[in-house]
């Protein structure tokens, strides 16, 4: 279906991005890749205007996922060991993947993002758009450091996802060294995640000092913002005090946060089904092969304990969900961030469709989910003026699809209801065929 530079679309339920229900019978006029123009399908009277009616559908923004890795990677156990041009050849089929599932856009943590971001600027190369963040900040021995690797030069040579850095002087060194990779944020580890030895996710990875450094020196640019992983409560009230704009995973979120984030507007994004199905989804994989490599390394204090893991697994599930529901009816603002990094466990574009569906059965509206994943989204990505809602002036990144998410978010996990994937104006995808 090739269109022209402007034309509309006709006859379909328009969903905007602001929440609640589809608006029936509506016209979305296309100009010069943006939205000229929404307005009821009756009041079109020109007749020079290319139409391509299509009664019964819906059309939404493009859906957006603020957290993700484009690794390149398939398989944890090649972590740092794949030629650094395969990995990165990679990355753009995984990159597209995302967008077939209706990603338009996604913030990016790896060094990959810098290099696909400037190829999908290019005329006639397709991809999703891409907020870089390039590579993080991590402490060594800390979350995203490769602690596998005894060699740390061969890590930090390797490493797709971070640089090690230690101390107030060498994070301001390492923010400017991310500047100059070609990042848009600023992403850093404040705390575990569970990767290696040394990584309990609630054990605190920066000091204060440090956190205010990587803050400070990131927003010396104007507009830049900053993500900090964290997954501890306590941290989390440090790094909001400190400046950063949103706290990726829900365990870092706590009642006593709520003021203080709306005081800062501090988003979160709470990378649900990675918290909620970790042992269904990671612990059941390669992930497993990942952390034996490090076993030998743990603490004997934790080695021969009495923790009942698996009873304190299922009692950090129930509090991540009790803190989701809580931020949600508190007014917090939540985006949607799949945390999608390798391919076996966390599928591109799929893993997207998954989070979509947890938020949704962890007590979110599905009008709501749509609007994380489309305008709360589009401000987590600095790119509220751009994307993420159906208005005038607004870049016509556009889904059509043939049943109503605002209704059920699952009817994303049918392959077949994306009918058609528009960028700028221009169709990309249909009927999940790549358009290239």
């Amino acid at each position: 279906m090739k269109t022209s530079k402007r034309f509309a679309i006709t006859d379909v339920a328009v969903i905007d991005g602001n929440g609640g229900r589809p608006v029936p019978d509506q016209a979305v006029i296309i100009s010069d890749g943006r939205i000229e123009k929404v307005c009821p399908a009756a009041e079109l009277k020109d007749d020079t205007l290319e139409k391509i009616s299509l009664p019964g559908k819906y059309v939404m923004p493009g859906l957006i996922d603020s957290h993700v890795h484009i690794t390149g990677i398939t398989d944890l156990k090649y972590w740092g060991i794949v030629e650094y041009s395969a990995a990165l050849t990679h990355s753009y089929s995984q990159a597209l993947r995302l967008l077939k599932y209706g990603f338009t856009s996604v913030r990016d943590i790896s060094e990959n993002g810098t290099y696909l971001k400037r190829a999908f600027n290019v005329p006639g190369v397709v991809g999703p758009r891409i907020v870089a963040c390039g590579r993080g900040l991590a402490r060594t021995a800390g979350h995203a450091e490769v602690t596998m690797f005894e060699d740390l030069d061969f890590e930090e040579k390797n490493n797709m996802v971070a640089y090690r850095a230690d101390g107030a002087d060498e994070c301001r060194k390492t923010v400017r060294k991310i500047f100059r990779s070609g990042a848009d944020q600023i992403k850093f580890w404040a705390t575990g995640g569970g990767n290696n030895y040394i990584d309990r996710y609630t054990d605190i990875h920066y000091t204060e000092e440090e956190i205010r450094a990587i803050c400070e020196e990131a927003k010396l640019i104007e507009g830049t913002k900053v993500l900090a992983h964290c997954e501890n409560p306590e941290l989390s009230k440090v790094c909001i005090e400190a400046g950063v704009d949103s706290i990726e995973h829900c365990d870092g979120y706590a009642p006593f946060l709520c003021d203080l984030m709306k005081e800062h507007n501090v988003y979160l994004v709470p990378t649900m089904r990675l918290l909620v199905k970790w042992i269904e989804d990671i612990t059941s994989s390669d992930f497993t092969d990942f952390l034996d490599e490090t076993l030998p390394k743990f603490f004997q204090r934790d080695l021969l304990s009495n923790i009942d893991h698996e009873a304190a697994d299922l009692e950090e599930v129930e509090q991540v969900k009790a803190a989701f529901l809580h931020a949600y009816e508190n007014g917090i603002k939540i985006g949607l961030g799949s945390d999608t990094c390798f391919e076996k466990s966390t599928p591109y574009g799929w893993y997207g469709v998954l989070e979509l569906e947890c938020m949704q059965e962890c007590g979110m509206p599905a009008d709501q989910v749509i609007r994380s994943a489309t305008k709360i989204n589009s401000e987590i990505l600095g790119l509220e003026d751009a994307i993420g809602t159906i208005e005038e002036g607004k870049l016509a990144d556009l889904l059509v699809v043939s049943k109503d998410p605002t209704e059920d978010v699952r009817v994303f996990k049918d392959n077949e209801v994306i009918e058609y994937i528009y960028m700028g104006g221009e169709l990309v995808v249909d009927h999940g065929r790549m358009l290239l």
